[in-house]
């Protein structure tokens, strides 16, 4: 059997030197395990202080993880000794870069949703809302002792103000923390 196999680059000189695609020739009767060992020994793959592990898929869907000098991880559904022409078949195996806690055997989805809302607690709510209320407070105060000071505003004055600052930055900063936990 004929296995095309596409790799990513591990950074912007490896596709300027190395090969990203390859063909590897194997029994019909080989198995997944034979297939990953024979391409990791090849040195086909590639990779970097930031690029160390390498998703290995099929039509989109991970079944393994490959690193530089660990076995591969097999995902839930496929197994080492899963036959290569079952799985891949005629089609194309890819390794790519993904994230460490990418969500496992799941297809990618080309649209995500619009927003995905972060559970986020009352509390934190609470501590932006301080933060903002101090930071306006103390600025509302020091601007009306020393920028502002030529209006003459006697004290009282100048603690309703930043009293309302303070409410106005509690507010303002409740808000712009729960617009931050939407995605």
């Amino acid at each position: 059997m004929r296995i095309n196999v596409l790799r990513q680059a591990c950074c912007s000189a490896d596709d300027q030197i190395n090969r990203l695609d390859a063909v590897y020739e194997v029994d019909s009767k080989a198995t997944m395990e034979t297939l990953l060992r024979k391409i990791c020994e090849s040195d086909f793959l590639q990779y970097s202080s930031t690029h160390d592990r390498l998703s290995v898929e099929i039509d989109d869907r991970q079944v393994a993880e490959v690193f530089p000098s660990a076995p591969p991880v097999w995902m839930a559904n496929v197994g080492p000794e899963t036959p290569v022409k079952w799985l891949v078949g005629d089609r194309t195996l890819h390794f790519v870069f993904r994230l460490k806690d990418r969500y496992v055997d799941t297809f990618r989805s080309a649209n995500p949703p619009a927003t995905t809302s972060i559970a986020v607690s009352a509390r934190e709510h609470g501590a932006y809302g301080v933060m903002g209320a101090l930071a306006a407070f103390g600025f509302a105060w020091v601007a009306l002792n020393t920028v502002l000071e030529s209006y003459y505003l006697d004290d009282a004055e100048k603690w309703l103000i930043s009293l309302l600052a303070a409410l106005a930055g509690f507010i303002i900063g409740r808000t712009v923390h729960r617009s931050k936990t939407r995605l």
